[in-house]
């Protein structure tokens, strides 16, 4: 199994959007001048990798999905939707759920935000094998 990395899960919240939403542009590198509504901009907050036991680790990925739109009952209606769109999305043909879910709108804005938290382990060291070893054995009496 290839481990997961922050990269696939964006991918993956890019991907959900894409599926439910496939009329709207979604933006995730700048906020250009002269957007058309409605779009998206998906934007990640302050991932985090924690270390826990042996190989483990916990990746938690905070995103604030911003939704661009002409009135407050879109942007309300969109962060209604939002919450079944992004409470799972698929990374590397497997799912991984949505946590902490809130939104508010900000300057006409509404932002969206989801967290994805997921365990990953580091792989195992490989160890060269033993070579042959030779073994000399006398009984001295």
């Amino acid at each position: 199994m290839q481990p997961v990395t922050f990269l696939d899960v964006r991918t993956g919240v890019f991907q959900a959007l894409e599926q439910a939403f496939p009329s709207i542009d979604r933006y995730g590198e700048e906020i250009k001048e002269g957007l058309t509504t409605p779009c998206f901009f998906v934007k990640f907050l302050e991932p985090s990798h924690t270390h826990e036991l042996n190989r483990r680790y916990v990746r938690e990925l905070p995103f604030d999905v911003h939704y661009f739109a002409d009135t407050n009952k879109d942007r309300i209606d969109m962060a209604d939707q939002l919450t079944s769109v992004l409470e799972t999305v698929q990374v590397n043909d497997r799912p991984i759920n949505g946590i902490n879910m809130s939104w508010e709108i900000v300057d006409e804005v509404l932002h969206f935000f989801v967290t994805y938290r997921m365990h990953v382990w580091k792989q195992k060291p490989v160890y060269p094998h033993m070579q042959t070893l030779e073994v000399k054995e006398e009984v001295k009496v």
